[in-house]
């Protein structure tokens, strides 16, 4: 593919290129140096300057409420990771936000298809909630409470950090890397890494105890490459543990979290990241300047839905519009104008952002307040796209799995295209009569036929895929 690559992902890759002193930098008594652990805050930042944004607005935590949080971590609970006393092969580190409802449990689709070929020695720890309902893969544990205990435990006994020192470092980071950043975002950024580091000696000890239990080989880690976790990934392969990420989402040559320079590949820093990423094609390994080792291994889920999806003429006369999180307002008169252009029996299905779910009517109520407009619901995003004839969106990777679920896609033209999706869908959607194109297309196009999308993009087999690759690795063969 050839797609552009965004200003700060530039900005970082010419800082990581003429690696200073200062990018190893480590604050005292830290496991790792402080830059990886702020590098995704600056891609952030950066992100805003480059595309735009919206902003969600973080929910106030009540000082009530973090008490109550303190002291039920203190309790004790039979989905706390620090419970968890077999030996396990394989780990499972995941955020716990990929998951769906399946015959009334929630399932991962980012692990479980993985997990399902080694129940035997695998565990999955989250950072997320535990509970309810209940995970479908039983030795399931929520790593939430290890973090709340740690913030309590820095409260009684604190690590002394040296606030001055995070600021100056994260101001000499700023300095070096693009002028647009600003003084509040600068103050957020430190702000958030004063607090990490004054309970990171906690969450360590307390992490290398699940660890000292479970006694993987390897990891499989969600957003490894991103940084936040930086002295966990280190304390990992300090173990000889392997790490590998699995692709959760889009990838390529302007991901910040995806692209590092020269100094990322030196051994005091690449310890901080996964020795292996794990694509869903060769397709998203192309223009990835990343030092782990890229192995395509597909997306099992996608695969199986697909396999079962109903061909494209025996779907209802639907359109799933696919959020782009950064301009709810241009979304809505997007939205509205592609309602008009349809015929009243055809249905617009909106699927936010999983992060616009808890405002979206605030942030959309405009749109959905239309008959002909719903809110998606579904839990899975291929049960959506399984109903759906065509898909629009800017710039999701929803866009790469409705072609693989038989789809029609359509791409909207915005900022982020040169960047994120290319020529690849076609011609894009700019004005009103591109917008009269679409409904034309999916309303007399009858003849046309839904096919798969390239393997470079989707590898087939998956499962088999992984299966081969972790017995390998458990074996000491990669």
């Amino acid at each position: 593919m050839t797609l552009k690559t965004a200003r700060g992902t530039l900005a970082l890759l010419e800082l990581e290129d003429s690696a200073p002193d200062v990018l190893f930098a480590r604050l005292p008594g830290a496991t790792a140096p402080l830059w990886p652990d702020v590098r995704s805050g600056f891609m952030y930042a950066m992100q805003e300057h480059d595309f735009g944004s919206t902003p969600l607005e973080p929910a106030p935590t009540a000082r009530l409420q973090a008490w109550l949080r303190l002291g039920r971590a203190l309790l004790p609970s039979r989905w706390d990771a620090r419970r968890v006393r077999s030996q396990r092969s394989a780990v499972f580190l995941v955020s716990g936000v990929t998951v769906h409802r399946n015959d009334g449990k929630l399932r991962n689709w980012l692990v479980s298809d993985f997990v399902d070929q080694f129940p035997g020695v695998s565990a999955v720890l989250q950072w997320g909630d535990v509970g309810s309902p209940e995970p479908a893969f039983p030795l399931t544990r929520t790593l939430d409470p290890m973090v709340t205990r740690a913030a309590g435990y820095a409260r009684l006994s604190p690590r002394r950090v040296d606030p001055r020192s995070v600021h100056r470092l994260i101001r000499e980071f700023a300095a070096r890397l693009d002028e647009r950043i600003t003084g509040e975002q600068i103050d957020a950024i430190a702000s958030s890494a004063v607090y990490s580091a004054s309970i990171s000696a906690h969450v360590e000890s307390q992490f290398s105890r699940v660890l000292d239990r479970l006694s993987p080989r390897v990891a499989v880690m969600e957003d490894a490459s991103y940084g936040g976790r930086a002295a966990l990934v280190t304390i990992m392969k300090a173990r000889g543990i392997l790490i590998a990420e699995p692709q959760h989402g889009w990838i390529g040559p302007t991901h910040g979290a995806y692209n590092f320079g020269a100094a990322m590949h030196e051994p005091e820093l690449f310890a901080t990241l996964p020795d292996e990423l794990l694509t869903f094609g060769e397709y998203w390994s192309e223009g990835l300047r990343h030092p782990a080792r890229l192995i395509a291994i597909g997306k099992p889920h996608l695969e199986a839905m697909s396999s079962h999806a109903p061909s494209w003429h025996e779907r209802e006369r639907e359109v799933l519009l696919v959020s782009s999180v950064a301009d709810p307002a241009e979304m809505t008169k997007f939205g509205l104008a592609l309602r008009s252009a349809l015929p009243k029996e055809w249905r617009i299905r909106f699927r936010p952002h999983p992060s616009e779910r808890a405002s979206v009517e605030s942030r959309y109520g405009g749109m959905l307040r239309d008959p002909g407009i719903v809110l998606d619901e579904y839990s899975d995003v291929y049960e959506s796209l399984a109903a759906a004839r065509g898909v629009v969106g800017v710039a999701s990777t929803v866009l790469f799995e409705a072609l693989e679920m038989g789809c029609r896609v359509f791409v909207k033209e915005s900022p982020y295209s040169e960047y994120y999706t290319g020529e690849l869908f076609g011609p894009r959607v700019e004005d009103a009569s591109d917008i009269r194109r679409i409904a034309r297309m999916l309303i007399h196009n009858e003849s046309w036929e839904s096919r798969r999308a390239p393997e470079e993009i989707w590898k087939r087999r998956s499962a088999e895929n992984f299966r081969l690759w972790m017995e390998s690795r458990l074996h000491g063969l990669g």
